[in-house]
């Protein structure tokens, strides 16, 4: 995959291209990405690279191993959960100004983004998918008049995202419709209580699952749940 610069400098245009395709599990957890080969594989030179995967490790998506090899950072269970906290945690406490702040029109947007992860799960569009998921996302915060608390969750959810992938590549995405649909019943009725419970019912059940696929692909993985 070539990239092709834009108005951003291609040091940061090579670090959002391998930094997606880390995301979405495109270059696995543990998988070998030495400068070279990353620079043949997005077809710039070695310098953006070495800058790419200086800036990845700050975030903790690769790991350096000098003079030996770079891998892409398994995924730590721990860590998993710690994001979840934080995400579930911001999200529960911006539901009462959401419902506060929310007009019909914000669910018919919430709709919307529910119609078109519709047709990305019969497409197989795994990226656009989640891509409408962390919108849809978004919008509760934005609307709650909480855009930092949001960028904040995300900034911290580099194990958390990777998972929803594979999760979503072994099981499928039909779960994550059904809870927006009942998020968006809970919208339409203003029920902040039962907003609340279910914007915290997925991360619950994905845990379940988590379990299950750390056991069917341990290479992908660092350590158990404790």
């Amino acid at each position: 995959m070539k990239i092709i610069d834009s108005s951003n400098s291609l040091n940061d245009v090579t670090y959002d291209a391998i930094r997606k395709d880390i995301m979405n599990m495109t270059l696995e957890p543990g998988m070998n990405v030495s400068v070279q080969k990353l620079s043949e594989r997005y077809g710039v030179s070695r310098t953006p690279v070495r800058e790419a995967i200086v800036r990845l490790q700050q975030s903790g998506l690769v790991e350096i191993y000098p003079q030996r090899k770079t891998v892409v950072s398994k995924i730590d269970l721990d860590r998993i959960l710690e994001e979840l906290f934080i995400r579930t945690s911001l999200e529960a406490a911006v539901v009462d100004e959401f419902i506060h702040r929310c007009s019909e029109l914000v669910g018919d947007t919430m709709q919307e983004l529910i119609n078109k992860q519709k047709i990305c799960m019969d497409k197989g569009q795994l990226a656009d998918f989640y891509s409408k998921d962390n919108r849809f996302h978004q919008l509760i915060f934005e609307t709650a008049g909480q855009p930092l608390a949001w960028k904040t969750a995300e900034s911290v959810a580099s194990h958390y995202s990777r998972i929803r992938i594979l999760h979503g590549k072994i099981n499928g995405v039909a779960s994550i419709i059904d809870g927006h649909e009942r998020i968006l019943k809970t919208v339409r009725r203003r029920d902040a209580e039962a907003m609340r419970k279910a914007v915290m019912e997925y991360p619950n059940n994905l845990l379940e699952q988590v379990k299950s696929m750390s056991k069917q692909y341990p290479h992908f993985f660092t350590n158990d749940f404790k």
